[in-house]
């Protein structure tokens, strides 16, 4: 590990803070919101007159529980030139994307070490501080790994015009919010999990069998728990898991199409409104 690296990772450790890891690489050239905003990356996509990755970069730079920023991409310098992340100097470092989203994060943890981790996305310019804080509030203590997700409930009381991926459980249905905390290295266990389904995205049956048929089956019939679902993923990854539930339903609202774009900027620019 270089020198640089070193100071990285003990500024890390002194400074008892979240590192957050900003997943920002190209889904090639099929992806349907760089097509519709004609954008190399949809990283890159402007929404209410900004790249949309900026507004991510905002929200973790001034959460409280934040402290260094690597955000990641395979070109780094298309990010280096944004005003957001010049304005934070040395608080941030540049990672050079791999080709898939599980490589990329496991390349960045052996690379920095930098736990404990935040993990979130580009494309999910909705975030706020708050969001994360209140993730970070209610994370167990005794957890390797854990994932930040909304009530279908919450979402659709905010906008039920959204159009939302859930995993219906016996006891909830959740989509993801895109916001995940590797608390200890053990966390790495899961990504290398998330590395192997990757690796089987082609064979959906074989994904789904990792967990395990009686998982399976039943997930399949309404008769499994997220309590039951974790411990099955803690199983077979071998880490201690959790979910932590959002307050906020525009936590899980990302931006995957272009009716998504439509939707985030009108709430972005709602926002700005509000302020002014």
């Amino acid at each position: 590990m270089a020198f640089a690296h070193v100071l990285f990772e003990r500024s890390i450790m002194s400074q008892g803070k979240f590192t957050a890891l900003v997943m920002a690489g190209s889904r090639g050239p099929s992806d349907p919101v760089a097509q519709y905003c004609g954008v190399s990356h949809k990283a890159l996509a402007p929404i209410a007159g900004r790249p949309m990755v900026e507004y991510v970069v905002d929200a973790v730079a001034a959460a409280p529980s934040v402290g260094k920023i690597i955000l990641v991409i395979e070109k780094p310098e298309l990010l280096a030139a944004l005003p957001s992340v010049k304005a934070l100097g040395d608080r941030v470092e540049l990672m050079e994307a791999k080709p898939s989203p599980s490589w990329s994060v496991t390349a960045t943890l052996d690379r920095f070490s930098p736990y404990p981790a935040l993990v979130t996305t580009a494309d999910h310019p909705l975030l706020t501080p708050a969001m994360i804080e209140e993730f970070v509030a209610k994370l167990p203590k005794d957890v390797d790994v854990a994932a930040l997700v909304a009530r279908d409930r919450v979402i659709q009381a905010e906008y039920p015009e959204t159009k939302r991926t859930y995993l219906r459980f016996s006891d909830a249905a959740v989509s993801g919010c895109n916001l995940f905390a590797l608390t200890n290295p053990r966390g790495r266990n899961a990504v290398a999990f998330w590395r192997r389904l990757e690796r089987d995205r082609k064979k959906p049956w074989k994904m789904a069998w990792s967990l395990g048929p009686r998982t399976i089956v039943r997930f399949a019939l309404r008769r499994l728990s997220m309590r039951n679902a974790l411990d099955a993923v803690g199983r077979q990854s071998d880490v201690r898991a959790a979910v932590v539930e959002s307050s906020f339903g525009t936590a899980a609202i990302d931006v995957d199409k272009a009716a998504d774009h439509v939707l985030v900027e009108r709430i972005l620019n709602e926002r700005a409104a509000a302020r002014a």
